[in-house]
């Protein structure tokens, strides 16, 4: 029988290598507390490094030699708007490549190791997301940030492991531009290869990401992958707040180094937001901005099939027809419920006016007032 809670002996770190753990140390304290899940996690890092010998001696050629077939798609909406709906749905085309749950935790051996490894994971794993209520499976589509996580230092999700210093990672971490040179030929070498193994995994032609916290990035992406498109899906963005901000802190004690400050609240959760958003605005208003569909979420649930042939048709994918059977399977199994209760916390609406009441207005929702 599968476990229920979502916490862990070890930290995500453990999918990691020993060089980037003490990297991303050098930044980051860690609490006495939790020395013992840092050192399980450390080892087990230590001995899967040379599995990760093992996937490059068998998979490193090829990685190398692969050209792609079809140009990726991207879906860039915020956490919480649809993002992981629209993720699955897209990936149950034949067609489709992406990165999977056992990818994002062990990037680096997974390939030459899943035989056992998934097993085993599934194990370990809850069935359901406990914020949620969504199946959890090491097969099933999963955004790729938790894969970038544990190929480099440099992420924002890297709060879920060092929650104190949350806005100094957001600030730091968040956008390419504090990137340096070097850091940023590592990270487009990195990212390649994980797209490209991710096509090895699942057998597509055409990769589907599904990441948020690309919407800084998406120039890079379109330089680094010609011809490429892009979807922002959005909705209303006090509901988008509150889930983001439960949702976090249901992640946290499953991987935290760190205890979760008293203090930490849906105030950073709507800065975050303002952050990503007021990026996403300064990309669309660029002379050479890239190809992006918009979606409203709400609009989106009306009729999902519609809204699918409608990214089809902007992308130029083919096989929409072909993968229609797929899509009203997945959906007649998976009837969609809601993300969370309709309740939002008066905090989110106090924070969402004061971050972000432009981004409301700009999406075309109306601004709450707390009651």
């Amino acid at each position: 029988m599968r476990r229920n809670n979502f916490t862990f002996p070890v930290t995500s770190l453990a999918g990691t290598t020993p060089g980037n753990i003490l990297k991303i140390l050098k930044h980051h304290k860690v609490e006495p507390k939790y020395y013992l899940k840092l050192t399980v996690s450390f080892t087990v890092s230590a001995i899967f490094t040379l599995l990760r010998l093992v996937e490059n001696l068998i998979w490193g050629k090829r990685i190398k030699q692969y050209r792609f077939k079809e140009s990726p798609v991207f879906i860039i909406g915020f956490n919480r708007s649809g993002t992981t709906l629209l993720h699955n749905l897209l990936c149950q085309d034949i067609k489709a490549g992406y990165t999977t749950t056992l990818q994002a935790v062990f990037p680096h051996c997974f390939l030459s190791q899943k035989g056992w490894l998934g097993p085993l994971s599934n194990f370990l794993l809850p069935e359901k997301r406990p914020f949620d209520g969504v199946p959890m499976n090491m097969n099933f589509p999963q955004e790729e940030e938790f894969a970038l996580a544990n190929l480099q230092s440099r992420s924002i999700y890297n709060f879920f492991i060092f929650p104190k210093d949350f806005d100094r990672i957001l600030d730091k971490q968040y956008c390419p531009s504090n990137m340096s040179a070097n850091e940023l030929i590592s990270w487009k070498k990195d990212y390649r290869s994980m797209v490209i193994k991710s096509i090895f995994n699942t057998g597509g032609e055409r990769y589907i990401s599904k990441n948020p916290q690309n919407i800084p990035r998406t120039q890079i992406l379109k330089e680094l992958f010609p011809g490429s498109h892009f979807i922002f899906i959005y909705r209303d963005p006090y509901k988008v707040v509150e889930s983001w901000f439960n949702f976090i802190l249901a992640i946290f004690p499953g991987v935290q180094l760190q205890t979760v400050p008293d203090d930490f609240s849906r105030k950073e959760v709507a800065r975050y937001y303002s952050v990503a958003m007021k990026h996403y605005f300064t990309l669309k208003e660029k002379a050479d901005a890239p190809e992006i569909i918009e979606i409203r979420m709400e609009d989106f649930l009306k009729d999902k099939i519609a809204g699918l042939r409608d990214i089809y048709r902007f992308c130029k994918m083919d096989g929409f027809e072909q993968a229609l059977p797929a899509f009203e399977l997945y959906l007649a199994e998976h009837p969609v419920a809601p993300h969370e209760t309709n309740h939002i916390h008066a905090d989110t609406i106090r924070f969402v006016n004061q971050y972000a009441s432009d981004v409301v207005i700009r999406l075309g929702y109306r601004l709450r007032q707390v009651d």
